[in-house]
């Protein structure tokens, strides 16, 4: 076993980021329609934050077009994408991308029946959310959706990790149980 190295906590000296960037997530796109105006963003910073009710949270900048549309429609969608769709990942993360409807011109994609959300075709899973909460934090905010509706489809996720995309093959692990198993993980 590999000794870890000292804790750091100053950013300056490149591990603290280095650290956070391990943080493995889920890559999505957020997707919202307010009026005629229709918007996606990627992000990997979504996560479930309850169970009753079933609600997610997802950090996004405080300007982002995104949250200021979600809040005045009251709903966004999760698109959950597959390990084949990085391109759309790299789509909704560039900032020169169209604006509005233009930006799904060219992709396979559908409205939710009741709000006109776009759902990018071939995800892992779609969640509708209708806006909970934001709550400022730092630079971003972190908006709240209680999920309404959802429906999974085909595939492994798109994965971010250390700061780059990766396709997830899942394998299952061995696991223990009990009182051995929780002292046995405590070594």
């Amino acid at each position: 076993m590999t000794a870890p190295t000292a804790l750091s906590t100053a950013v300056e000296d490149g591990q603290l980021p280095a650290a956070a960037l391990r943080l493995t997530t889920g890559v999505t796109v957020l997707t919202v329609r307010h009026l005629d105006r229709m918007h996606g963003s990627t992000t990997s910073a979504v996560s479930l934050v309850s169970r009753e009710p079933l609600t997610v949270g997802s950090g996004l900048r405080q300007d982002s077009e995104l949250s200021r549309l979600a809040r005045e429609s009251g709903w966004f969608a999760v698109n959950v994408l597959s390990g084949r769709q990085s391109l759309l990942a790299d789509w909704f993360a560039r900032p020169e991308r169209p604006r509005d409807r233009a930006q799904f011109e060219l992709l396979d994609w559908e409205e939710e029946p009741e709000h006109g959300l776009p759902l990018l075709r071939n995800a892992v899973a779609h969640l509708v959310c209708q806006v909970a909460g934001r709550v400022p934090v730092g630079d971003h905010d972190l908006l709240l959706g209680t999920v309404v509706r959802g429906r999974t489809g085909p595939g492994s996720p798109l994965i971010s990790y250390a700061g780059a995309l990766h396709g997830a093959e899942f394998a299952d692990v061995r696991r223990r149980r009990g009182p051995a198993a929780q002292a046995a993980a405590l070594d």
